[in-house]
């Protein structure tokens, strides 16, 4: 996440939804033995906590992750989380919770997210070197380095290619640069292309026609949030989404294809992938809490990490909250697993 993101003084939104129920009594320290699970890192607690939904259970402080924890990625039982203060990336068998040796990136890193490109290698962003690198997840090593726009952050990957949003933040008394993606070679690390789009980008998802959405948060004064919208076909920007705001996460719904952009502590703001109509927007939220993170499961469903509370919730698509989850301290990110 961006260290520049705007906190303080949000106001509290009281907004009520009809909900099945709370989880008033999660485990602690217990190791849970599940094949289906939200898992959720809370940063403040450098912990990770597990929405069990065969039992409906939370196990919270499972494990301990690293320093400025920023990222949750599950694949084929494991759990992998980049520590942006620590420069590495923590792996543990959830099978298991033992914890593998962590993936080094080198000091001055700041890692920020991965992507993964098949079941042995990933890609990573660096905000502070203004790199993605890719790692060999069985070898945990850095394979090759590709110097990208300012502020490397979001990431995905479609085909053989990988896509980067670089924030072009500078430092807080400077304005941002123009904000970029830049598009990578996933086999030799060559760059393609270097695509404009709006303000401070700082995360990508993939809708269901293979589009990629770039959530730009914008510089939270004169230039709003807005997503840009990339054919991967022909590299570029096919569409701009001013939905306003300071959107800092995107989700995608491919179920009811919708877009998903979180608001720190004010909810969601949403839009139809299919011909981009706005449905919630700046001045009425999705949800109206959380925002902290986001995660749309393959159901459709959607959960919003809320920070302040230490909650979890999960809606439907209509924002009815089925169930709210009590969790670490300040959670986060959200990763899914599925059996």
């Amino acid at each position: 996440m961006n260290r520049k993101v705007w906190i303080g003084s949000m106001a509290v939104l009281f907004t009520v939804f009809a909900f099945w129920g709370c989880e008033d009594n999660p485990s602690e320290s217990e190791t849970p033995e599940t094949s289906s699970a939200i898992y959720v890192l809370n940063s403040a607690a450098t912990s990770i906590s597990v929405i069990d939904l065969e039992g409906d259970t939370v196990y919270n402080n499972v494990v301990t992750v690293g320093t400025w924890p920023n990222q949750l990625v599950y694949r084929n039982e494991k759990l992998y989380c980049v520590n942006s203060g620590s420069n590495n990336i923590m792996v543990f068998d959830v099978t298991t919770w033992e914890a593998e040796t962590p993936i080094a990136l080198g000091d001055g890193k700041n890692p920020m997210n991965m992507a993964f490109y098949d079941d042995r290698y990933a890609f990573v962003t660096c905000s502070m070197s203004n790199e993605v690198l890719k790692i060999d997840t069985q070898e945990k090593t850095v394979v090759t380095s590709t110097t990208t726009g300012t502020g490397a952050t979001g990431i995905a990957i479609s085909g053989n290619k990988v896509y980067v949003s670089n924030t072009g933040y500078v430092s807080w008394d400077q304005p941002y640069e123009q904000g970029t993606v830049t598009v990578v070679n996933a086999a030799n690390g060559e760059v393609l292309k270097t695509i404009n789009v709006g303000t401070n980008p700082q995360s990508i998802a993939i809708a269901s026609d293979g589009k990629l959405h770039v959530c730009c948060t914008g510089d939270y004064g004169e230039n709003p949030g807005c997503a840009s919208v990339i054919d991967p076909t022909s590299d570029t920007v096919v569409e701009t989404v001013e939905i306003g705001g300071a959107p800092g996460l995107i989700a995608t719904d491919l179920v009811n294809e919708l877009s998903y952009l979180s608001v720190w502590g004010m909810g969601c703001m949403v839009y139809k992938t299919t011909d981009y109509t706005i449905l919630h927007d700046s001045e009425n939220m999705f949800l109206g809490k959380g925002g902290s993170g986001i995660l749309v499961d393959t159901e459709g469903y959607v959960w919003v990490s809320v920070w302040d509370d230490d909650q979890v919730v999960k809606a439907n698509a209509s924002g009815t909250i089925l169930k709210t989850y009590n969790v670490g301290d300040s959670p986060m990110s959200l990763a899914q697993r599925v059996y």
